[in-house]
């Protein structure tokens, strides 16, 4: 069926809104029953047709199940959905969090729902749609692999969602969901935002600029030497510039009054609380009526919160009540709340924030400003990518409210070059790209699923990566031959020029099809990854020991956890110490953090664990994966003995949304661990209490 056809059967509204065409025909596909992949630029109103696709499946008494890529948006969605279905309709599923599991409609972060695949997948029954939101995140090389999984072993009578901002290869990615699905998936892409975006850039010497005339203006610098050829120190110290430096401040300035609300996105939490504190030295954009509002809506927004959260809201008050806050993964989840109430209903004139506020959630604005346009990712400064731009700069624009979107961006040459910029042209944000990579975990749940010899290899070979991989070695191959064709001497006369030119672009593409995994090199990591296993006792062959067993439930650093439960030495800890082992299993300390010289329990079974697993990844693998850091032990020993937050604070440099994010890491993995300890009711019980003394206070969800 074509796409006008499909247009005309849908409905013209939903909620009151007029559908745009692709929403028309992303909801005609979905009533046709077909697997659906929907692409359109952030902010066009791609999950109006999830939440279609979650009321119709209700009311036809079908269970539908949506996951997404953080637990925020998977806390915000059943919230939405708890309000408008009832209480009872709706379920949720995050690890730490499980409150009704096999409701009619489950919400649930993507690493659970890839588990109950390997593991549980009865709890599965009765699903006929899985909604992806944030489909892209497949690209994301730290989770990737859990949503590639996900749709590798989605059942066959399951129809999925799939939600994305732009990416210009949605019909490769379907097109491999094909092969591995055996079905149709309907491609549906929208290149239009419903309302335009005007880009700007700005630079000290040249003000507001286009990116083409400040390309220009960047190159005459550079073929000087910069504006100060020698370089200078900013108050006799610091690095050396070469350029005027930018105040991100100026562009609020040149933007002028009528561009709020805006969203001014920085890299660093630190640069999101200086910049909110130094605007509300000169700045008050709120009316007496408005603070009246805002501490209405404090007042409501907090309710449902402990004394103690209350309390610590009070410091962001004179914030708030002049139009201004930040808002970063380090804040507790009730400041974050009032800063998102207050900013959706418009009493946050200037949010400052860090990329975890374009995630997911639906938070228009007029403008978005860039402090930046480089960021660290955990290894090195690097520019932004288009797709991470467009992933902000998309919250711009307000439906049936602005004509157009704007869009500031500050940039530093000193920091920046010119050619690292992004393209601000939405049709060249960079395509998908498999980050599959082989888990313990993985090679587990394949080789119990698929025991026979070459089956667990044979699902293996049909990732994403594979897929992608035999495409470009197929192109490269065609290319080839016919460049080897044009190389070839004639009549044993010696090669021309065209001739030479040939065997250069053959011998570029040679190193080049080297590059691209072939189905071995897959097959060889999954060899590898068995040696280790048989190495430690988790596999005998291709059969499951008990230790194996215990590790498929385990998605954290499942070797050190499953060593450390085998040989009892769970069994000798009391919960404090428990919980405090969990948060330090696989955690990645902040720069300003330290190890405190005295711990709540000696850490030698621990190390030798470490030790075992190391040797036998270093003959094996050639690098070990092995992660464990103490910082924040006696902090969390601390909080289960019931301490408060502020006591616990000062024994781990820690901000207190990080200590709230790890002490519900670590209740995650102890539920993992109660699962794989099934039938030991001491370690059951042990478990148990320390979840009931952490989950409590500013800990604890509210929902």
């Amino acid at each position: 069926m074509d796409r006008t056809s499909l247009i005309q059967q849908a409905p013209a509204t939903y909620r009151g809104f007029q559908l745009d065409p692709f929403q028309q025909e992303a909801v005609a596909a979905v009533e046709a029953g077909w697997s659906t992949l929907v692409v359109a630029p952030t902010g066009t109103g791609k999950t109006l047709v999830a939440d279609y696709l979650i009321e119709r499946s209700h009311a036809q008494g079908h269970r539908v199940v949506y996951t997404a890529p953080i637990k925020a948006l998977s806390n915000q969605k059943f919230k939405e959905f708890k309000r408008l279905l009832g209480p009872e309709a709706v379920g949720i599923l995050t690890g730490d969090v499980v409150i009704n599991p096999d409701a009619p409609v489950t919400i649930m972060t993507t690493e659970v729902f890839r588990n109950l695949l390997h593991l549980e997948s009865h709890r599965l029954a009765g699903v006929r749609w899985v909604i992806f939101d944030e489909i892209h995140y497949i690209d994301d090389p730290e989770r990737g692999s859990v949503w590639e999984e996900s749709l590798l072993f989605l059942p066959p009578d399951v129809q999925f969602l799939g939600l994305s901002a732009t990416i210009p290869n949605a019909q490769e990615l379907a097109e491999w969901l094909e092969t591995v699905q055996g079905r149709h998936v309907h491609v549906v892409t929208s290149f239009e935002r419903a309302v335009p975006l005007e880009h700007h850039l700005f630079e000290p010497t040249l003000g507001l600029c286009t990116r083409e005339r400040l390309e220009r203006h960047a190159r005459k610098l550079e073929a000087r030497g910069g504006y100060w050829p020698a370089g200078r120190r900013m108050n006799g110290h610091g690095p050396r510039l070469h350029y005027p430096p930018v105040e991100p401040l100026e562009l609020l300035q040149r933007a002028g009054p009528d561009r709020l609300p805006a969203l001014f996105f920085f890299f660093s939490r630190r640069l999101t609380e200086y910049y909110a504190h130094e605007l509300a030295r000169v700045e008050d954009y709120l009316s007496a009526q408005d603070r009246q509002e805002v501490r209405r809506v404090i007042d409501e927004t907090l309710r449902p919160y402990p004394d103690s959260a209350v309390a610590r809201a009070q410091a962001y008050f004179g914030l708030w009540e002049r139009g201004i806050g930040f808002h970063h993964a380090g804040l507790l989840p009730a400041i974050k709340d009032v800063v998102e109430e207050l900013f959706e209903r418009r009493l946050i004139r200037v949010l400052f924030c860090t990329e975890t506020f374009a995630v997911g959630v639906n938070f228009p604005c007029r403008t978005v400003f860039f402090g930046a346009l480089q960021k660290y990712d955990g290894v090195q400064y690097r520019p932004l990518s288009n797709r991470e731009y467009f992933q902000m700069a998309g919250r711009a624009g307000r439906r049936g409210i602005d004509e157009r979107g704007y869009v500031y961006a500050a940039v530093d040459l000193n920091d920046l070059s010119i050619d690292a910029l992004p393209s601000l042209d939405e049709a060249d944000v960079e395509p998908l790209r498999s980050q599959f990579t082989l888990s313990y975990n993985t090679v587990l749940n394949l080789l119990r699923r698929f025991p026979r010899p070459g089956e667990a290899e044979a699902v293996l070979r049909r990732n994403f990566a594979a897929f992608q991989a035999g495409r470009a070695r197929q192109r490269l191959e065609s290319e080839m031959a016919k460049l080897a064709r044009r190389a070839e001497s004639q009549d044993g006369r010696p090669p021309g020029k065209a001739q030479r030119k040939a065997r250069r672009a053959l011998e570029r593409l040679r190193k080049e099809l080297e590059s691209y995994p072939g189905p071995e090199q897959f097959e060889q990591n999954f060899r590898r990854r068995t040696r280790v296993l048989e190495a430690l006792d988790y596999l005998r062959g291709r059969e499951l020991t008990s230790r194996g067993e215990m590790a498929c439930h385990v998605h954290v650093q499942e070797l050190l956890v499953t060593e450390l439960l085998a040989d009892g030495f769970l069994r000798s800890l009391g919960p404090a110490e428990l919980l405090a082992l969990a948060v330090a299993v696989d955690y990645e300390p902040r720069r300003s953090e330290f190890v405190p010289a005295r711990l709540p329990f000696a850490l030698g079974p621990v190390h030798q664990a470490m030790r075992a697993i190391s040797h036998a990844e270093l003959r094996h693998l050639g690098y070990t994966t092995v992660r464990f850091a103490p910082h924040l032990m006696n902090a969390v020993a601390a909080w289960v003995h019931g301490k408060g937050l502020d006591e616990c604070l000062k024994l781990g440099a820690v901000d207190e949304g990080d200590f709230v994010f790890a002490v519900r890491r670590g209740i995650d993995l102890l539920r993992q661990v109660r699962t794989a300890a099934e039938g030991d009711p001491f370690l059951e019980a042990a478990v148990a209490e320390a979840i009931r003394a952490a989950d409590r206070d500013e800990v604890a969800v509210v929902l």
